[in-house]
């Protein structure tokens, strides 16, 4: 898992093309246009536009993929996702290849706040639970950039 300002990470050194290309993607692009949902981008590559309230942590999933990255990239409001290795969580619905999805269940032990400009990068290992309130519940409206490894 990589989090991060989306200026700063495309300025980095240390990240691998595909990454970098795909934060370049993610600066120069106008995704603010975009109706929630789905949108194709290229063969390995596409997005979901999403909106929504953000809930308590009961009310939230863990979840892991392994085909694509995953790029949370917050537009609007601020959320916080929680973030764990797959070790430590308990598989309770195995891998469904349609959704590129195994889901989980375990305890939060680490949480990131994300504010509108942040990028987090998660890798197969990264386990992640978005739409986590931050202070108080608002509407949020992000990019989860997928890209196929």
């Amino acid at each position: 898992m990589l989090k991060g300002k989306l200026n700063d990470l495309v300025e980095s050194q240390i990240l691998s093309e595909k990454i970098q290309s795909t934060l370049l993607l993610l600066k120069e692009h106008d995704f603010s246009a975009y109706p929630a949902g789905r949108h194709e981008l290229g063969e390995d590559l596409f997005f979901f536009l999403n909106e929504y309230e953000t809930k308590e942590v009961e009310a939230c999933f863990w979840e892991a993929h392994q085909v694509y990255l995953d790029f949370h990239y917050i537009l609007e409001g601020n959320e916080n996702i929680a973030v764990d290795h797959i070790e430590r969580q308990l598989v309770k619905e195995d891998y469904n290849e349609e959704k590129d999805a195994t889901f989980f269940e375990g305890d939060v032990h680490s949480i990131i706040t994300m504010n509108p400009g942040d990028v987090m990068i998660c890798l197969p290992e990264d386990s992640h639970m978005a739409g986590i309130i931050a202070g108080e519940k608002q509407r949020v409206r992000k990019v989860v950039l997928k890209v196929k490894l």
